[in-house]
């Protein structure tokens, strides 16, 4: 099995070194399992963000893009926790944490994390 680093979809997403957009494309294209850890997504959230000044709205089409590729394997909860990103204003550090709570309840005082649709706060 494959795991991929965050770098590896920078890389992909900001398309700013051919050689290597071209050898993750040709990855993504012929690996059969790709592994994507939770980590990876509020590392490229950071990094598109802080360092590209991507919006929001392109940072959510790379996680959609991620997601729905058959090959690409990511812990249950991610989907979910995309879906948070998108329809919230949270970070996607935040968006995995209450994708992650929902099958408990989570102990913190973040308002705007507890609001998140599903939540159930501990307190």
């Amino acid at each position: 099995m494959i795991f991929l680093d965050t770098n590896t979809l920078v890389r992909f997403f900001t398309n700013d070194d051919k050689i290597k957009v071209a050898k993750v494309k040709s990855l993504l294209e012929n690996e059969k399992v790709i592994y994507v850890s939770d980590v990876v997504f509020p590392e490229i959230e950071y990094v598109l963000s802080n360092f590209y000044n991507t919006s929001r709205d392109s940072i959510i089409t790379a996680f959609q893009f991620i997601a729905s590729l058959q090959n690409i394997k990511l812990p249950k909860y991610m989907k979910i926790a995309i879906a948070f990103y998108e329809k919230t204003k949270l970070d996607m550090a935040d968006c995995i944490i209450a994708a992650e709570s929902l099958k408990g309840r989570l102990a913190s005082f973040d308002e705007k994390l507890l609001k998140t649709p599903g939540v159930k706060g501990y307190w």
